[in-house]
């Protein structure tokens, strides 16, 4: 009898022990946004009060993202790095900690912000071959 609780209790002890390794694994990546998207725009959105858009840099064209296996990486000019989630929300950061946020829509299109202490970038990039 003491037997068959011991090996009820050294299972029950494991099947604990092993939950916070599950709670920690690494969340799933997509693929579904892999793929090489075109700079389109990159638009002074709003200058807020106290600067002029003459501080904000010019307007342009950004250089194209690659995104494979729901990270997302800049070429060009930025150093942009970060993460798409399976529902398309994008998140880079810049090397000087400037924070990207963005949706990429069922069209390939990519749209966010960036937004600093006095201006706010808009980004717009297009999936190749949509």
């Amino acid at each position: 009898m003491f037997g068959c609780v011991r090996v009820s209790l050294v299972i029950a002890a494991s099947m604990v022990l092993a939950l916070p390794v599950a709670a920690q694994a690494p969340t799933p990546t997509t693929t579904a946004f892999d793929g090489t998207y075109a700079g389109v725009s990159r638009e002074v959105s709003k200058v807020r009060s106290g600067g002029t858009a003459g501080n904000c840099g010019v307007n342009g064209v950004p250089g194209a993202l690659t995104i494979a296996n729901g990270a997302v990486r800049s070429r060009g000019g930025g150093g942009w790095e970060g993460t798409v989630s399976p529902q398309g929300v994008l998140v880079m950061r810049s090397p000087n900690a400037s924070r990207f946020d963005g949706q990429i829509d069922s069209q390939g299109t990519v749209r966010g912000q960036v937004g600093g202490y006095i201006c706010v970038w808009t980004y717009v990039w297009q999936k190749k071959g949509k």
